[in-house]
């Protein structure tokens, strides 16, 4: 009995340092939420004026110049998402046949045409939280109109994406589009991407995108909520991955098993909670998004100290995951390199992101006004979250290290990670001190996401969901063209 009991505090300890630290970040995060909830109520419903600034004016602005690097595509669009999707909580396994079957064909990204300041529908809270009752696996099929990058390679059809039970897949701020993941999928597949490598492409391809589609400026409402549906399911599986991860032998999934066997009669209670919370926060931020301009502005100031204190604690375990490769692993440190705090980037994963908002980098180093003089005062107040960082990983390192067969891909999502919350502080300093409101709307929706993103993995950690649970990628070799 005391054997087990040491194992599980063993287990625990490992944990609790990652989530301890970001739960001081959801904290001051609370801040923001209320904020948010109060300004999208005042938000008028049409023609949002920014004292000045109308929605148009604003819809023409820049977020930042477009910068296309490695390893990128184009976020999904989801046109096609309609009224039930958008209602029904969970859905049940379908077969390639039905999931195909009377879905309209996606226009694509050319179909977005919100304007930056159109309102983002507030959905009311429930008085009540209730958790789903599902225990079906959710299985989606490309639809058979693929874009033209996925025709070369595959067959219409071929490329399908399994999901285990989800605690939440329907909440006020995201809903879980299978359809739009398999999308993604195939275009991940027909991109060269290995079907049997999920945790490049749920934890990394497909949460990259959809925070890159957030910080956009030609996003729809509807859009939105698939978006953060997709960082939903990318950080709650990410954050069972990295759970097994961590643990001294990992347990092998049982032969023969599909993700909702592995999934069916466990209480997802602990984790429908962590969600909820979180997706309170980005509904919060999303409402901020749409509300009058001087009030995004506000809410963008009001999350730097938020978002510094993230980007510096993650900025210190990465430090310590580069400095501590597994015996027998290639080192990855210069992977990383950082000329200053905030002055970072990354080859392990490069995210667009993380260097698209750099003209903030030296209004830092010589501010031209009290504003940017208080956005470098609580740069140099939080660097000291680095610290944190190294302190709560150090200790992990110590325990047992890095499983060897995990390092690489545990670097590169942190990699990512780092240099997306690195672009949210930085638009969101840019949005308050620099005036921009549209760069002020891109902070919030794209803070939205990483909340979600961060929420959900929380989540993961957390679930009781058996160790191996993960989505899928499946090919049908009959269907993919020679």
């Amino acid at each position: 009995m005391n054997d087990f009991a040491g194992e599980d505090m063993m287990a625990a300890s490992k944990h609790i340092g990652r989530i301890g630290g970001l739960a001081i970040a959801l904290g001051l995060g609370t801040a923001v939420f209320g904020l948010g909830q109060g300004v999208a109520a005042a938000a008028p419903a049409q023609g949002v004026s920014d004292g000045g600034e109308s929605a148009s004016s604003s819809g023409s602005r820049e977020a930042g110049p477009s910068r296309s690097g490695p390893g990128r595509r184009p976020a999904r669009a989801a046109a096609g998402l309609g009224a039930a999707d958008s209602m029904v909580s969970t859905v049940p396994a379908v077969s390639t046949a039905s999931s195909v079957e009377g879905r309209p064909s996606r226009p694509g990204r050319a179909s977005r045409s919100a304007r930056v300041g159109e309102p983002v529908p507030v959905v009311p809270i429930p008085a009540e939280i209730t958790a789903t009752a599902e225990t079906t696996a959710l299985t989606a099929t490309a639809a058979a109109t693929q874009p033209a990058s996925t025709a070369d390679g595959l067959a219409a059809g071929s490329v399908s994406v399994v999901l285990p039970r989800m605690p939440v897949e329907n909440g006020w701020s995201f809903t879980v589009s299978q359809d739009e993941i398999a999308e993604a999928a195939a275009d991940y597949v027909a991109g060269g991407g290995d079907p049997a490598d999920g945790a490049r492409f749920f934890f990394g391809d497909l949460a990259v995108g959809s925070l890159d589609a957030l910080a956009g400026v030609d996003l729809t409402p509807e859009d939105a909520r698939v978006q953060l549906g997709n960082l939903a399911v990318s950080g709650y599986f990410g954050g069972i991955w990295l759970r097994d991860n961590l643990r001294e032998a990992p347990d092998a999934a049982a032969p023969d098993v599909t993700a909702g066997d592995m999934t069916a009669g466990v209480d997802l209670t602990a984790s429908t909670i962590g969600i909820r919370i979180f997706d309170a926060l980005a509904t919060g931020l999303m409402g901020a998004a749409s509300s009058p301009g001087f009030l995004a502005r506000t809410a963008a100031h009001a999350s730097v100290p938020v978002l510094l204190a993230l980007y510096g604690y993650n900025r210190g375990y990465l430090d310590v995951l580069l400095e501590n490769p597994p015996p027998g692993v290639p080192s990855m440190r210069d992977t990383l390199t950082c000329e200053g705090f905030l002055d970072c980037n990354s080859t392990a994963f490069p995210v667009d992101i993380g260097t698209r908002y750099d003209a903030a980098l030296g209004l830092l180093d010589n501010p031209p006004s009290f504003a940017w003089q208080e956005m470098r005062l609580w740069t140099a107040l939080l660097e000291g979250a680095t610290g944190a960082g190294r302190g709560v990983w150090e200790a992990i390192a110590g325990v047992g290290g890095f499983s060897p067969a995990s390092y690489r891909a545990l670097v590169e999502l942190s990699s990512a990670y780092l240099m997306i919350s690195k672009g949210a502080v930085l638009a969101s300093m840019l949005g308050y001190a620099g005036g921009d409101t549209a760069v002020a709307r891109s902070s919030l929706r794209l803070q939205a996401g990483l909340w979600i993103w961060s929420g959900a993995y929380f989540a993961g950690l957390a679930s009781n969901a058996p160790a191996g649970t993960m989505p899928e990628i499946i090919v049908d070799p009959d269907q993919t063209s020679l």
